[in-house]
């Protein structure tokens, strides 16, 4: 795989039919027992919702540039109508995304408290679809079917893909020379004859192939058989960290992947089949997708939550630059804490102008990072410095102010603020502790009400004597 090949991908259209779900998100902190019951008591700090089964899919391809037709089932309620809009927030057309009365949204909850899912809470009806909806589904299928350049599959047993609905989108994709990208489920995978290119992990190839699953060589044996059950040109088994292993009726190919720091698997496969119809749909080599469905992966499993990764992203890790950059906008952080909050992580912030960045600096920071598992820092901007300070600051530009914090390696975001106060950022962040120095203490301290509010706490860091940029200024001058 080289950055050519990766820029060169178009937005191409991709077919995608599956069982779409919500995937709800409950995120707090337990620090005690019920009295009633010994169970834990978990404080809600944070709620979210996101595109989950066929929708992950879906949204993945989006992030790479793809454009998307969904064909899917949701429920005529409130969950229903939520992934309806949310689709539509992100540019996804929802014409074939039918609602079925006969039953509700699929909704998986997971209540999670620092790094520990406490439970999971499905909320669903499995069953096929009504014979009248899928009538309808393929009729409108058959029309879109010339249009795009690939489809996929995402089978999660939840009864949209019915036996006739997955011959008949084989079939129409046959018909026009489509590939097709099958994420299966079950052992039966006789239900998907026909299909291009299967993609079941390891456990999943195993049970659907009756082999134990040791080594490489009962690997491809195993995928060999699901050859024979199914006609496909090929299995490719993920493998985790591992990469993946390609097998077709003549030849087996392993595709390593880079070593990444694995922080969170939910959704790694979807992020596979996403890149690899994509590339499919370009007309690149099985061998170039695949390589690129692994570098896609690689960077997902390297975040918190049912992630996704753009193509500059995957150009960036390919050079081996970081795709996760600590710099980012008011406009981003809220996002990208939400995917630490998913682990229970606690959110610290703090705030200054650091400017001619000295020992003092270091100490509060290096104290601040150690009062939770997520450091931000707020910089002020250099047009804010010039309202609060004395004439002649900063000395230092607020970008490379903001460089010298991000390259400490406890400071996990930096955030440039152009207001006098933190007080707007502080509402994107929402720390769990705020964090100021000494001298703050007994005196307002802005944005504590929103933290205290919330349920977090205000810390303080003794200075260190003498260490001040004003200090060092009037040194350099030699006052």
């Amino acid at each position: 795989m080289n950055e050519r090949l990766i820029r060169r991908l178009k937005p191409s259209p991709v077919l995608v039919a599956g069982d779409v779900m919500v995937d709800e998100y409950i995120i707090g902190e337990v620090d005690r027992i019920s009295p009633e019951s010994p169970v834990p008591v978990m404080v809600v700090r944070d709620r979210l919702r996101r595109l989950g089964g066929a929708g992950n899919v879906v949204k993945n391809l989006v992030s790479l540039g793809g454009s998307v037709a969904l064909f899917g089932a949701v429920g005529t309620d409130t969950a229903g109508r939520w992934f309806r809009n949310h689709c539509e927030s992100i540019g996804i057309e929802t014409f074939w995304l039918k609602a079925d009365s006969s039953r509700p949204t699929t909704i998986k909850t997971r209540v999670v408290a620092r790094n520990q899912q406490l439970v999971r809470i499905d909320e669903e009806n499995v069953g096929d679809i009504p014979q009248e909806l899928s009538q309808t589904i393929i009729k409108e299928m058959r029309s879109v079917a010339p249009q795009v350049k690939a489809v996929v599959l995402s089978d999660y047993g939840k009864g949209f893909l019915t036996q006739e609905l997955l011959r008949s989108f084989i079939e129409s994709a046959k018909d026009h020379n489509l590939p097709v990208v099958v994420d299966p489920k079950g052992t039966d995978y006789s239900r998907y004859r026909g299909a291009t290119y299967i993609t079941p992990n390891v456990r999943e190839a195993s049970l659907a192939s009756g082999v134990t699953i040791r080594d490489r060589d009962s690997l491809v044996r195993a995928a060999r058989i699901l050859i024979e059950h199914t006609g496909a040109t090929g299995i490719v088994v993920t493998r985790g960290k591992d990469g993946s292993t390609l097998v077709t009726g003549r030849k087996a190919k392993d595709f390593t992947v880079r070593p990444v720091e694995i922080i969170d698997v939910t959704g790694a496969g979807d992020t596979v089949v996403a890149a690899l119809a994509l590339a499919l749909a370009n007309g690149m080599t099985v061998d170039q997708a695949i390589s690129m469905a692994n570098l896609a992966a690689s960077i997902v499993v390297s975040r918190f939550g049912a992630a996704s990764t753009t193509l500059e992203e995957m150009v960036e890790r390919l050079n081996g630059l970081s795709a996760d950059r600590k710099l980012v906008s008011k406009d981003d952080i809220a996002q990208l804490l939400r995917r630490h909050r998913l682990q229970g992580h606690r959110v610290v912030f703090t705030n200054g102008c650091f400017d001619l960045f000295h020992a003092g600096h270091l100490h509060t920071l290096r104290k601040a990072s150690e009062m939770g598992e997520v450091l931000v820092v707020g910089v002020n901007s250099d047009t804010s410095v010039k309202r609060i300070k004395e004439p002649g600051r900063p000395v230092v530009d607020e970008k490379d102010r903001a460089e010298l914090i991000s390259a400490l390696p406890f400071v996990d975001y930096v955030v440039i603020f152009n207001e006098d106060t933190p007080a707007k950022l502080l509402e994107e962040v929402r720390p769990d502790v705020l964090v100021k120095g000494e001298d703050w203490r007994g005196k307002k301290v802005v944005g504590e009400d929103l933290v205290k509010g919330r349920g977090g706490k205000v810390e303080f860091v003794k200075h260190l004597d003498g260490r001040s940029t004003s200090q060092l200024i009037k040194k350099i001058r030699g006052d």
